[in-house]
């Protein structure tokens, strides 16, 4: 079969390759989707903490199952199901997680080998192109359960890149009001008919009930605490970059405020159903976020773009 595999930092080549062949209470899926995420940039340009080469990235799936024949998205975990975050339904926190694109090969292939655990049906006739966004879209459900967001409530969040806009569309899909900062004129530009199909305003000056980062400055947070309503929530979604830090009074205001800050990392199997329900509720909309749709081979072309913020989502079509 066809492969994009990252042979090195900074080299990603095709290859010819073989078929995987699926163990025990494993399935061999048929690519027909792959989302290329930030993330897959950013392993090609400097490395990634989970990363082990040579590896095939990919992890945001959609194929068609070679046991059952159904369509079927892909939660890109492989958890052991016995420890305690297992046994609670927060498998993204597994002790033992191996993640598919980072440590065992992923999705930029015609096939791919995950456990039978790990498919989730697609739902109807909801297209691969849009049911492939469920894993990101699972990522904000993550976050916004994190942060206790309630219907009716102010949510403001940094950034209007793909995470943060399906951010806000899971915002929008719960009842809350999304805000959106964004630094980059031109992407405000770019969204400008998804943020109004979804009703996402520009920040305005005022308190939020909850604040979430879709960026990875510091400022977000120094900046997103001062912004909260008293007993507000803060939710570490991006990771911070850079060194810069936190004043003690802003720590103190937690304190003085009852303010509360969580993280979020990853997603479960259960958001990333959910996410498959939003997906089909919006799928209109959720179109507008598609950029290009590409072959296998083009991938490399488009990873400069991703891994420098200045794209949306880009879906390799098999």
């Amino acid at each position: 079969m066809k492969a994009l595999r990252l042979e090195k930092i900074g080299k990603l080549a095709m290859a010819e390759i073989p078929l995987p062949r699926a163990g025990k209470d494993e399935t061999v899926l048929k690519v027909t989707h792959c989302a290329v995420c930030r993330t897959d940039a950013k392993m090609w340009r400097i490395g990634h903490r989970d990363l082990l080469l040579p590896r095939i990235p990919g992890h945001e799936i959609c194929g068609i199952s070679e046991k059952t024949g159904r369509r079927a998205v892909v939660w890109p975990g492989r958890s052991c199901g016995c420890c305690e975050p297992c046994r609670t339904g927060a498998e993204n926190l597994c002790r033992e997680m191996r993640i598919i694109g980072f440590h065992e090969d992923g999705g930029f292939a015609e096939y791919v080998r995950v456990p039978d655990s790990s498919l989730l049906e697609i739902p109807g006739d909801l297209p691969g192109s849009i049911a492939v966004l469920a894993e990101p879209l699972a990522c904000a459900v993550n976050a916004l359960q994190q942060a206790d967001m309630a219907p009716d409530e102010n949510v403001l969040i940094y950034g209007a890149g793909p995470v943060g806009l399906l951010l806000a569309m899971a915002v929008k899909a719960g009842g809350g009001r999304p805000f959106l900062k964004e630094i980059r004129p031109e992407k405000l530009q770019r969204t400008e008919s998804f943020r109004r199909r979804i009703g996402a305003l520009p920040c305005e000056q005022k308190r939020y009930d909850v604040v979430i980062n879709a960026a990875p400055s510091t400022e977000t947070f120094i900046e997103g605490m001062t912004r909260l309503d008293f007993g507000g929530r803060f939710c570490l979604f991006s990771g911070l970059t850079d060194d810069r830090r936190v004043p003690a009074a802003l720590l103190n205001e937690i304190h003085y405020r009852q303010l509360r800050v969580s993280g979020a990392y990853g997603c479960t199997r259960a958001q990333m159903t959910s996410a498959l329900g939003i997906l089909d509720d919006f799928r209109d909309v959720v179109e507008l976020l598609i950029e290009a749709r590409i072959p296998l081979a083009s991938v490399p072309v488009v990873l400069p773009a991703v891994a420098d913020g200045l794209a949306l989502k880009t879906i390799v079509d098999f």
